[in-house]
């Protein structure tokens, strides 16, 4: 930087509001001062206009709801550190790639491209839903302490309908992690809540195996089914086979038996499922979930993403602006910059010709300074208007 330019020091909150248009770039703009002025005291009637259309007691700083469930989030998606073929069965998906994706690098699945994608889906929907209900009934028939303790049914019906979503339909929201395991456990512990309070009848089991009109279990199973999709609702985790599994709390003998217990049944069976999907689904060319929470970017904070990027446009905006006309007489071409640093010449002039070529205010004399070689006398002759030959 030349010792002859000036140099400006300016604090970050200064900088956000310089004036980057076309007009305001030239330092000769006569403009710049009032528009910038006029901005400013826009902006601040604005803001006392806004202050004072408040309610009385709000906080006009107060941070929204979307800033506090950023401080939950990563700087970062550290999925994309780990191998391709390991993050691939977390649902990553590498940055600028579109389905559909490329499948598992392992004989048969490389050969899926040969196959139409809808032919994929039925038969990865197939094998899912065999095995993933299969897991399940092998684990709560076995030897385990959820057929030894819990006595568990060999499977709960309501996880038929989930293997259509989560195998079938992998892109719904429906089918997303979060709402296939909340809902279903959210769905189990508000049934379970709501039989406790009719089971205190000693008569409600009874009336389970009985197949007359009962008012007990008539009314038991329509409040635990609208209260378990109430919840649902509010929690934001609908997932409409939960719907079943809140009613069996209500109306099926051997969930009625199973009491809390049936809480840790349902979660381990939305586990078994969930890790199961996470396998069969990410094998070929589809990627699943869509997402782990909700459908922004869940693991990683966009707005630590848009500060960056905020920062990068000030940055820039400040090179191409009035601070870097000033502090460097305007912006150089690649060419100039590197004479420049190499001490070849290359002064504000050039750098304004080089930016407008052969624009100039009217009247200016325009005088090449580029030149090193000194004037011989003929040369200053003819510049002080003496005629030798006169002379």
């Amino acid at each position: 930087m030349g010792s002859d330019s000036p140099k400006l020091q300016a604090s970050p909150s200064a900088m956000r509001r310089v004036d980057t248009s076309p007009e305001s770039s030239s330092p000769s703009n006569p403009r710049l001062g009032s528009q910038s002025t006029l901005r400013l005291t826009q902006a601040s009637s604005e803001q006392r206009h806004s202050s004072a259309s408040m309610p009385f007691g709000s906080r006009p700083n107060s941070k929204p709801p979307a800033r506090r469930v950023e401080r939950f989030k990563f700087k970062q998606d550290h999925r994309g550190r780990l191998p391709i073929n390991i993050s691939r069965f977390l649902g990553y998906r590498p940055p600028g790639s579109e389905p559909p994706y490329h499948p598992i690098p392992i004989p048969p699945f490389t050969w899926l491209h040969k196959l139409p994608l809808r032919y994929e889906v039925w038969i990865f929907g197939w094998i899912g839903a065999l095995v993933g209900i299969m897991l399940i009934e092998a684990i709560m028939g076995s030897q385990t302490a959820f057929r030894d303790v819990y006595s568990t049914p060999l499977i709960v019906t309501s996880f038929g309908a989930s293997v259509v979503l989560v195998f079938g339909v992998i892109e719904s929201p429906l089918a997303q992690p979060r709402n296939f395991v909340l809902g279903h456990f959210v769905s189990a512990l508000v049934g379970v809540g709501i039989k406790r309070l009719f089971v205190l009848s000693a008569s409600y089991e009874g009336y389970l195996h009985n197949k007359a009109f009962h008012g007990t279990t008539f009314v038991n199973g329509g409040l635990s089914m609208a209260t378990s999709l109430l919840a649902q609702l509010v929690i934001g985790v609908v997932h409409p086979p939960a719907g079943a599994t809140g009613l069996n709390a209500a109306v099926e003998a051997d969930v009625v038996a199973l009491s809390w217990r049936y809480l840790p049944t349902v979660l381990a069976s939305s586990l078994i499922m969930l890790g199961w999907a996470l396998i069969i689904n990410n094998l070929g060319r589809r990627r699943y979930p869509v997402y782990w929470w909700c459908p922004e970017s869940a693991l990683v904070s966009t707005t630590l993403n848009e500060m960056d990027q905020r920062e990068e446009e000030h940055l820039k905006n400040l090179e191409d602006g009035v601070l870097r006309k000033a502090e460097d007489g305007g912006r150089t071409s690649e060419g100039l910059l590197m004479e420049r640093m190499e001490g070849e010449g290359g002064s504000n002039r050039d750098v304004e010709k080089a930016e407008d070529p052969g624009g100039h205010d009217e009247g200016e004399v325009v005088v090449d300074e580029s030149g090193n070689d000194e004037m011989d006398e003929g040369d200053r002759d003819g510049a002080e208007g003496i005629d030798r030959a006169v002379v």
